[in-house]
């Protein structure tokens, strides 16, 4: 079986600068690769990072104020991700992306919570794009138990970081240990499948020639190796960052999907693996 990798780029929102997002992932486009956006619906425009200043996925020019602002259809962003629906997936990123007490939005908030603010976001993606996203990733990579349990039913896959045994319901321990010895990254939990990633080791900074190795090392031995990128720390060049362009050639000839072609390919697999 080949690998899968999805490649997710974190934080699109209504106040993106389309051209900029495009000209940063001109390499990974122009080969042909899709790239997974995980859209944030209603954007808090006064998000912070941990230095105390404004997240760096809101532009600059955005009023300094805690307005909500949603993604709506006519808008450049939306525009520019409706045109290349086979290229370019769309999952639900959080709701606002607002930190919560833990300093993250999904970390420790109930199922009735988690499920509230899933349905906001996704009636907000729903009217910008004509359907709500199969996928849902959390915000700091971060989710509760409620978080789990309120994605049965709104969404076919969620995108995170590591998920302790304890965040997940009984049913899905024994899965849980068979997962962590294969090291699959990819874990059945009631009718929702939880793909974990390895980390965001794909940064600005790093050597372009360790990028093809980095590759390996985020994917090797995953039914679905997520690759996580955030668009906004490669967007500050006049010319493609050269770490975008090494990704791009390491990622040549590898079977590289859509959120929702991850999905179909997943379920596939397990009614092969059932037969």
């Amino acid at each position: 079986m080949t690998p899968m990798i999805l490649l997710r780029d974190d934080d699109p929102n209504a106040t993106t600068d389309v051209d900029r997002l495009a000209r940063a992932y001109a390499p990974l486009l122009d080969a042909g690769l899709p790239i997974n956006f995980s859209v944030i619906p209603e954007v808090a425009l006064d998000t912070m990072a941990p230095d105390g200043l404004r997240e760096r996925f809101i532009h600059d020019d955005a009023p300094r104020t805690s307005d909500l602002v949603p993604i709506t259809v006519d808008m450049p962003i939306t525009r520019w991700l409706r045109r290349h629906p086979a290229q370019l997936g769309v999952m639900q990123h959080g709701h606002t992306h607002r930190r919560g007490g833990d300093g993250t939005e999904f970390g420790v908030i109930s199922r009735r919570a988690a499920a509230i603010k899933m349905d906001r976001g996704g009636e907000i993606l729903e009217q910008a794009f004509g359907c709500r996203p199969n996928g849902f990733v959390p915000p700091w990579d971060v989710v509760s138990r409620g978080t789990i349990d309120a994605a049965h039913g709104r969404f076919d896959l969620v995108s995170c970081n590591f998920v302790s045994r304890s965040r997940l319901p009984l049913s899905a321990w024994p899965a849980y240990v068979i997962e962590r010895r294969r090291r699959s990254e990819l874990l059945r939990v009631g009718n929702t499948w939880v793909s974990r990633h390895r980390g965001g080791q794909i940064q600005p900074d790093m050597d372009p020639a360790s990028v093809g190795d980095m590759v390996h090392t985020l994917t090797d031995g995953a039914h679905l190796g997520v690759i996580v990128l955030h668009h906004w720390m490669f967007w500050n060049t006049v010319t493609p960052h050269p770490v975008i362009v090494a990704l791009a050639e390491a990622l040549h000839g590898r079977r590289v999907v859509t959120v929702d072609d991850a999905i179909t390919n997943i379920i596939a697999d397990e009614l092969r693996a059932s037969a």
